[in-house]
């Protein structure tokens, strides 16, 4: 969602070439620092209005990982193999199925909110697998080290590293991404404190992706925040549950106006504020169609619905 998958996966590809030159690189922090080389980022987080006792609770906590370098591309680019799987038969089924085994659910969206279920089921697919593989990684975390991309001793040695690779980057370059990352990524924190607040939930068991988002959708926390919807009327908003994790998603997409009648282009626009990867884009409209297609076939076969137990819970409004 919104730049989630890009950063998730360019992340990882660059992380393995720069970590292995990188083994030196200790943040400069001070000492006697109790934030445990966060520093720049709790600084930041002041600046911001975040409250000391929420910054304390999360970076002198001893369950918090200490800050170490975190490797970043001024360009990063995206295999448009990523998503070839996706056009598998047992995917297709899989949303089809989902559909099929909802029908009331969907009729519900589809009437109130106007989004075709095989959208909807689409990016739960491509994001989770509708819930079999959400991520184990401390979102917490993950937030934290994109927010702190612009620490002055990280940037420097982004730069010396790249530098080593491509003479042609800049320092102006590399700290325009940089401050893309910690623009996009530093409002995620204290959306995922008010999380904790409001559901009772300790910011430091929320688990995801590398990227910081979780649940069925991969949101990130403002999105949750944003967009979320206690579907099944139970009193709270879980993104690990299918039905409020297909209300949520069809609600972000209405929330930007998505319709099918819409022009491709529009549609696309839309998407893309999902996940900013063509790729993306390419393989949610492919495998929305190709399960359109399955779940009009008048043979249908049977799929299991993987369960993932509810985590995350926003009071309903």
């Amino acid at each position: 969602m919104t730049t989630v998958s890009v950063i998730r996966r360019t992340y990882a590809i660059f992380a393995a070439v720069v970590l292995s030159l990188s083994t030196n690189y200790v943040a400069s922090a001070s000492p006697h620092s109790p934030y445990r080389g966060w520093d720049y980022l709790v600084g930041r987080l002041r600046d911001i209005g975040v409250k000391e006792q929420d910054i304390n609770h999360i970076y002198q906590n001893p369950h918090m990982p200490r800050f170490t370098f975190v490797p970043f591309s001024v360009k990063p680019r995206e295999s448009s193999s990523i998503y070839t799987n996706f056009n598998r038969t047992s995917f297709l089924l899989l949303g089809a199925n989902f559909i099929r085994e909802n029908k009331t659910l969907f009729d519900d969206i589809q009437k109130k909110l106007h989004i075709p279920p095989e959208t909807i089921v689409a990016i739960l697919v491509i994001e989770s697998r509708i819930g079999e593989n959400t991520g184990h990684e401390l979102v917490a975390y993950r937030l934290s080290r994109l927010a702190s991309v612009c620490a002055p001793d990280n940037l420097a040695h982004n730069y010396k590293l790249q530098r080593k690779k491509d003479l042609s980057i800049t320092f102006e370059a590399l700290k325009e991404r940089g401050r893309y990352l910690e623009t996009t990524f530093l409002p995620e924190i204290p959306a995922l404190i008010e999380i904790g607040k409001r559901n009772n939930v300790p910011v430091l068991k929320v688990t995801g992706s590398s990227a910081g988002a979780f649940g069925l959708p991969q949101f990130l926390p403002s999105a949750f925040l944003r967009f979320g919807v206690d579907g099944d009327k139970n009193g709270h908003v879980s993104l690990y549950s299918p039905i409020d994790a297909a209300w949520s998603v069809a609600n972000y997409l209405s929330g930007y106006g998505y319709r099918a009648d819409l022009s491709l282009a529009e549609r696309r626009s839309i998407i893309w504020r999902y996940n900013k990867s063509e790729t993306y884009i390419d393989a949610v409209l492919a495998l929305s169609a190709g399960i359109r297609k399955e779940v009009d076939s008048p043979s249908p076969q049977p799929s299991k619905l993987p369960n993932k137990p509810s985590a995350l819970k926003q009071p309903a409004s």
